[in-house]
């Protein structure tokens, strides 16, 4: 039997920091018509993660990359309405598994944010953005995580990530200091989906 998981650039993520945090095979649900398996990995930017405890000895997961595959039984050749149904729901499951990460305060993005982003990927994917805060210890950080789901062969690819953007509140000046200088929001996006469009 072929490997269920998505082939993803693990020497990129090995050479960025990025540790495997979780692999795991589950049904993400079960319709009507088609029962939809997944097979998930998922990676931690631990490099970030341990930089930040030792400045500020705040420790927690601040930036995720997740790659399923989804498999679709009975076997069904893609469609326009089998995507939106496959789409609508990986995006409401990883919605879920932001929350699930400690992520709080999840909501969708303003629409024109996800069209210029799905068009960053050059493809035919259906993205999702959202907008999360991450708390501790007095520390308020603003969050965005983005999902791609895209057909590939008889299957779904659901690709996407988390990462910091900008301290809200933080208890002090060091504290609040050592966040911003750790927190590249621009670069962190530009890297998930650089591992997005590697992913297959």
């Amino acid at each position: 039997m072929s490997d269920p998981y998505p082939s993803v650039p693990t020497d990129t993520l090995a050479k960025g920091g990025w540790c495997e945090r979780e692999r795991r095979r589950t049904t993400e649900f079960d319709a009507a018509v088609v029962t939809v398996e997944a097979a998930t990995v998922v990676y931690e930017d631990r490099t970030l993660r341990d930089r930040v405890a030792k400045q500020t000895g705040l420790d927690r997961l601040w930036r995720f990359f997740v790659a399923s595959r989804l498999t679709v039984s009975p076997a069904t050749r893609p469609s326009s309405a089998l995507t939106s149904l496959v789409a609508n729901r990986a995006h409401a499951g990883f919605a879920d598994t932001l929350t699930e990460r400690g992520f709080e305060g999840v909501r969708r993005v303003d629409p024109d944010a996800v069209d210029s982003s799905a068009a960053a990927l050059g493809d035919d994917s259906r993205v999702a953005g959202y907008d999360a805060l991450c708390r501790l210890d007095g520390v308020a950080v603003r969050a965005r995580g983005w999902a791609a789901v895209r057909p590939v062969g008889g299957a779904y690819l659901l690709v996407g990530g988390a990462y910091p953007t900008a301290v809200r509140t933080a208890p002090d000046e060091h504290t609040d200091d050592a966040l911003a200088e750790a927190f590249d929001s621009d670069g962190f996006r530009e890297e998930l989906f650089s591992l997005i469009r590697s992913t297959g």
